[in-house]
Parts: structure tokens; sequence; C-alpha cells
């Protein structure tokens, strides 16, 4: 297979028949600054200090916008993240098509671990330096073992979070297919591997970003601990999660700012 051959299926052909079916007039000035979020509290958060307008794209599974207006800055759009690799790859080429150039994917994860004190707390705040691959969409671009973020959109993280004295990890992830198969064997091999989370979309996103060759960075929040020895710590405390969510929205304003300058 020649990965490097067109594809037939094209996200701008898809806009292009939703724009002439439906006049979705609102998605043709869309911002190039684009935060896939899939904490539902930080659009909240979001949509309590900036004014916005909203629409759906999409006829099955519509996917959700909102774009902020800031006075004191360029506007952003935010999109309820897609749960799962081939839809959140199908909804990053749909953003691609439609202007975005810049993202950051906001989201949980979970920590591997097989000590009695992990290496991170739920809450923690952890930058995804690349992301092995265990889910079947990135090899449809070429990719099989892992993808990585882009590294100018990593280090504009990476600034957000030391300017804001938020603490924070840097590592590897494991983007799986299957939440209810992390079995022990699995959660080895990732121990193995160094992996520091575990979720279920960011090495579609990377290597669909790659291959677009846009900027895409991923952080995530520790929203779950699964030891190998059959613990699994399920979510911080509401009080905790609370601190998450004023970071995460601090984080998202900081890194927006930062491409304004």
């Amino acid at each position: 297979m020649k990965f490097q051959d067109s594809s037939i299926t094209l996200a701008s052909k898809y806009l292009d028949f939703l724009l002439k079916r439906k006049n979705i007039v609102e998605c043709r000035n869309i911002p190039d600054q684009c935060i896939i979020n899939y904490v539902p509290e930080l659009n909240n958060s979001l949509k309590a200090l900036y004014p916005y307008r909203s629409f759906s794209l999409g006829i099955t599974n519509p996917m959700q916008l909102n774009v902020f207006s800031p006075d004191d800055g360029k506007p952003f759009v935010v999109s309820q993240g897609m749960h799962g690799s081939p839809m959140a790859a199908v909804q990053l080429e749909e953003l691609i098509a439609l202007g975005c150039g810049n993202f950051l994917v906001i989201g949980p994860a979970g920590h591997p671990t097989a000590k009695s004190v992990p290496d991170l707390d739920l809450g923690e705040l952890l930058i995804a330096t690349n992301a092995w691959i265990y889910e079947g969409t990135s090899p449809h671009y070429g990719r099989r073992k892992k993808s990585s973020p882009s590294a100018i959109a990593v280090k504009r993280l990476g600034k957000a979070l030391a300017d804001l004295q938020l603490h924070y990890k840097e590592g590897s992830v494991a983007t799986t297919d299957a939440l209810y198969r992390e079995t022990g064997s699995f959660l080895q091999k990732l121990l193995e591997r160094e992996i520091l989370g575990i979720e279920m979309e960011l090495s579609a996103l990377f290597t669909v970003a790659d291959f677009h060759k846009k900027d895409l960075a991923g952080l995530v929040y520790i929203s779950d601990i699964v030891g190998i020895d059959n613990r699994w710590n399920i979510a911080p405390s509401p009080k905790v999660y609370r601190t998450v969510v004023r970071q995460l929205t601090d984080v998202v304003l900081k890194f927006i700012k930062q491409n304004d300058a």
C-alpha cells in the first residue's frame, strides 16, 4: 500500500457536501487555533469567560464546536472531542479541512503502575512526548509503532505550564481501542516501555496531524490509576478535579495567547 497516494474520500469533499446540503454558514470562518477537549467542565469554564457561538457539523454523529471571541485576543475554537481513535481521526481531518492548523488536545488518561506509590497522582498533568500505537487507525496513515506530537506545539505547551508555575511531567502514553481490556500482560508491556499514561485517541491524533503537517500537542490529567496487581483507583476527588479544571482553563488561555504574540 502506498500511503502517499491521495484518498478518494476526503474531509474537504464531505464539508463541501454539507455546505451545499445544509448551508452551514458558521463553518466558513473558523479560527486557526483549536482546542480538542475531552473535559466537559473545561468547556463550561471557558463559556463563563468569553462570548461564543456554537454550531454542530455532520449528520449521523455531529461534531460540536464553540467559537470563542475574547476581547483581548484572537478567536479560537473548542471542539468537543470524539471518543476512540477512528472518530478522533475523522474529527481532526474535518477540523483541518475547515482551516484549523494549531491544536491542543486535552483529556483524561489512566496511569499504569506496579508500585504501591505510583509515579503520578490522580489529577497530575502529563505532556505526551509520544504515543505508542495500540489502535487500528494509525496504520492506515503508515504508522505502526508510535507517533509523536509537533515539537513546536509541545514547546508552546511546556512554556504555558511553566509560566503558570504548574507542576507537570512529560512522558510516553499508550493509545488503545479497548478500554476494558487493560490486562496484566498488557500493563506489563507498557511498564517495560516506561509508558506513563493510557488513553484512547492521542496516537491517532499525532499521526493525522503529522500526516497533514499541522501542529498538535497533547496534555492529559491522570483520571485513574491502573495497578498490575488488579488495583484500579477510579477518579480524583471532587476537590482535586475542580483544581484540575481551573488549571486546564488557565493552560488553554495561556497557550492561546502565546500564539497571539
